[in-house]
């Protein structure tokens, strides 16, 4: 089910993104599946596209679903499950051949699903700063932090959300790479939701 909710998502993405591709500059994404670093035993699936709507002004979407199987002492274990998603604008006010740097904001909402539970919704506004470096014409460097400070969850007291990515690309044919990534998040809120990933996946752009 997770797959198939996951590959809607990309499709969606896709087709939504192409539709802007006549008159957009270029369209760049990514698709990776990751697992869950130290204790955290989740995995899941994340992807990511930005859309040059004009020149150095991007249309900026992310997405992460993540499952992870937990044990409260002598319990069975309980499945935990995470969406996080994001939607924003970014300006790249440095073009040079070999390095571009972004900034940005835009709105996020994470979502919580315990077995037997409601649904654990938090959203609010973030910043961004990314940048993406060439260090041949094949390689490429991705990273970027996002930081929401008054993430929300219900009527609790608003606190902070950061999400931060990197991840090294290697171009095998023209628009289509292989690409490494790490990715971490966490919401300071109460309970605090954290997790670090790392895994593989294709890179694509036009």
């Amino acid at each position: 089910m997770k797959k198939s909710i996951f590959f809607l998502v990309v499709l969606c993405v896709l087709l939504v993104s192409t539709t802007f591709v006549a008159s957009a500059v270029s369209f760049e994404g990514d698709a990776s599946y990751l697992f869950g670093l130290g204790s955290s035993k989740s995995r899941g699936f994340a992807a990511h596209a930005m859309v040059e709507v004009i020149d150095d002004v991007f249309a900026d979407g992310s997405f992460l679903s993540t499952t992870a199987k937990t044990a409260a002492g002598d319990g069975p274990e309980e499945t935990l499950s995470n969406s996080l998603i994001s939607v924003g604008g970014l300006y790249r006010p440095v073009n040079d051949p070999d390095l571009g740097v972004f900034v940005g904001a835009g709105f996020l909402r994470l979502s919580t699903k315990a077995a037997g539970a409601d649904d654990l919704i938090g959203q609010g506004l973030y910043g961004k700063f990314g940048f993406k470096f060439l260090p041949t014409p094949q390689l490429t460097v991705v990273a970027d932090v996002s930081y929401a400070p008054r993430y929300k969850e219900g009527t609790d007291k608003p606190g902070s959300f950061v999400s931060a990515r990197a991840a090294v690309s290697y171009e095998v044919m023209d628009g289509l790479g292989l690409q490494g990534t790490i990715k971490h998040y966490k919401a300071s809120v109460a309970p605090v939701t954290s997790d670090t990933l790392v895994g593989a996946g294709l890179t694509f752009r036009f």
